[in-house]
């Protein structure tokens, strides 16, 4: 058995206490620990992931866009850090982008939970409304109490097609 280094403990330290910040809602003092736990260990998908999570919450976009890009490439069959990634190029206002990682990873992961939500966001931004619908139904057959994704339904049914 393999024995962990101090960096290592320490790089755990950090991760446990970016994590207990993310909890609480304090997004500075996460993205301060997330990225010594970095430091100390660049290899970390899940203080990659959550570093990109607390840059997002701080709605600094790009910087999200980074983490949780590295967050993918540290490991790519994961779909959390992809569902994150489409977000964050969403609220950068990168639609297409948005989509079409929301796309690759339903074909992947078709069940995830919120991805036809997400996708289905995209597509009221991009103004197509049937195929917001379309994935909004999905998401509900696969997670039929989905408050927001029934409530949006019914708001898209009981307003007018404009």
């Amino acid at each position: 058995m393999r024995r962990t280094t101090r960096e290592e403990r320490q790089a755990h330290r950090e991760l446990r206490a970016g994590n207990a910040a993310l909890a609480r809602g304090r997004w500075a003092e996460a993205v301060e620990h997330l990225q010594a736990a970095l430091s100390l260990d660049s290899s970390s998908y899940l203080a990659q992931v959550n570093l990109g999570m607390a840059f997002f919450r701080l709605e600094e976009y790009p910087a999200a866009v980074r983490a949780l890009t590295q967050a993918t490439v540290l490991n790519p069959q994961r779909p959390q850090a992809w569902l994150n990634l489409a977000a964050a190029e969403a609220a950068l206002g990168n639609l297409e982008r948005s989509r079409e990682i929301l796309e690759q990873l339903a074909a992947q992961h078709p069940a995830h939970p919120d991805l036809h939500y997400n996708l289905a966001a995209v597509h009221l931004r991009r103004g197509d409304r049937l195929a917001a619908l379309a994935e909004l139904e999905t998401e509900l057959s696969h997670r039929p109490r989905h408050r927001l994704a029934g409530e949006l339904v019914r708001q898209l049914r009981d307003k007018p097609a404009s």
